[in-house]
């Protein structure tokens, strides 16, 4: 009786001790060993990828072939002997140079709004190469920034390459009509409308209406945008939009059914944001119809 229950004690225990065998392999995790060696370099590993499981060691070990008189081995970039054994803890970069070999990663960023050399990119350049870097605003962008290594720059200089570097540039939209806009507009004839704009597309040109009806096209450059909306029976068009702050814009108007007997005004536009998109255009819509007069 007591062996028949030890050997059912034992059938159940085994299922357990195996799925603990099972999850403890399923925790293993592997890495890479990328191998770079350069001419002028003897040794081993050679130029490659190696996968090994986390925890392993790898030796390594590097001679400068007759000819050469520097030789310099990294691991992730930081310097370290040239012979031993590195500890795998994930994805590695193992390189050996000899003196005219060794070179360095430049990586740059480019965001939108932004123009300059070198472009967005990964480059490679031998140890002590000069690079130089050049950025600027596109149009309709502010506050462009260059970041060395994660560290505010000049937005134009030099990286000299001792070490892996990276380049990141970015700049802020300067204005954008993008959105819904409280559109006022006065006409010498002493009609006036107020109504809801709403500009779509992109930074630089699309589609525009507003809430009487009208449909028609924009368009955004050297910080002034010029628009139509046109109806069945009058057209109305806005040019020399200037921003006087980032959710404020003016300008000149003309509504006309024969463009030679038009109507000329001003108009003013503010931007509907937060709480005021559903104040302001029920406002704007409660304003005087559109109509020929």
């Amino acid at each position: 009786m007591k062996r028949t229950t030890m050997w059912i004690w034992v059938a159940a225990l085994l299922p357990v001790l195996l799925a603990s065998v099972a999850c403890k392999k399923a925790e293993v995790v592997s890495g890479s060993v990328s191998v770079m060696v350069s001419a002028g370099v003897s040794g081993s590993p050679a130029a490659g990828d190696i996968t090994l499981n986390v925890g392993d060691t790898l030796a390594y070990g590097y001679t400068l072939d007759p000819g050469y008189t520097k030789l310099t081995v990294l691991l992730d970039g930081s310097e370290i002997a040239a012979s031993g054994t590195i500890t795998v803890t994930g994805d590695h970069v193992l390189k050996a140079y000899s003196d005219d070999n060794l070179e360095y990663k430049l990586t740059v960023t480019l965001k939108d709004g932004v123009t300059g050399t070198p472009a967005a990119g990964t480059y490679y350049y031998k140890q002590g190469t000069k690079v130089d870097y050049s950025y600027a605003l596109k149009d309709g962008f502010k506050g462009l920034y260059v970041l060395l290594n994660g560290t505010a720059t000049t937005v134009s200089g030099t990286v000299t390459m001792s070490k892996d570097n990276v380049l990141y540039v970015g700049a802020a939209v300067k204005y954008s009509v993008l959105g819904a806009w409280n559109l006022s507009e006065t006409y010498n004839d002493g009609s006036s409308f107020n109504v809801v704009l709403t500009f779509a597309g992109t930074l630089f040109g699309g589609t525009v209406s507003d809430s009487d009806g009208g449909v028609g096209t924009y368009d955004f450059s050297d910080d002034t945008v010029d628009f139509k909306l046109v109806f069945p029976d009058v057209t109305y068009e806005y040019s020399m939009g200037d921003f006087t702050d980032e959710n404020t814009m003016k300008g000149n108007c003309k509504r006309y059914q024969d463009s030679a007997a038009a109507v000329s005004g001003t108009w003013t536009a503010t931007r509907i944001t937060g709480n005021a998109a559903a104040h302001g255009s029920v406002a704007a819509v409660q304003g005087k119809a559109r109509k020929t007069q």
